[in-house]
């Protein structure tokens, strides 16, 4: 009679009957010894390697900002190009050669527009560096948050 590999029988059998616990347990650690034995050398591999994934990951990193700046510039002439062929719609269908437009046109910033979004931008710095003092925030320890008075010390009253 044939002994090797167990069969199951369409009959009434399941494969509790033909692994023992000997042999589920060989199997397990078999699995283990696998998968430690690929994790091992998979490190292995990337040790010897280590130089050339960073200088692949490098290039890939030089590559993808070169493809962001040609497709930004790209989208960029093409809004140029449409923007510069609806000006000059504008100034045949229109005529339009008020100092308004050519103001708006122009693209030229103000000095006062600058000195306007410099000092609100100073402003929110301040606000957000210093915070804006309260009058319940007045005599709080910065450190600890808690009031001057309420440490036990003298009261100036």
């Amino acid at each position: 009679m044939y002994r090797g590999v167990p069969r199951l029988r369409a009959s009434s059998s399941s494969i509790m009957n033909y692994l023992t616990v000997a042999q589920l347990r060989k199997k397990a650690s078999n699995s283990v010894a696998a998968v430690q034995d690929t994790f091992y050398s998979t490190k292995d591999i990337f040790e010897r390697h280590k130089v050339v994934f960073t200088i692949s990951t490098s290039i890939a990193s030089v590559a993808t900002a070169w493809a962001g700046y040609t497709l930004r510039h790209l989208h960029e002439s093409k809004v140029e190009q449409k923007l510069e062929s609806i000006e000059k719609a504008m100034k045949s269908s229109y005529h339009m050669e008020d100092p308004e437009f050519k103001k708006l046109v122009s693209g030229t910033v103000s000095f006062p527009a600058c000195v306007a979004t410099a000092g609100t931008s100073m402003v929110w710095v301040g606000v957000v560096e210093h915070g804006i003092p309260t009058e319940s925030s007045k005599g709080t320890d910065e450190i600890t948050g808690t009031n001057e008075a309420s440490k036990g010390g003298h009261s100036s009253s």
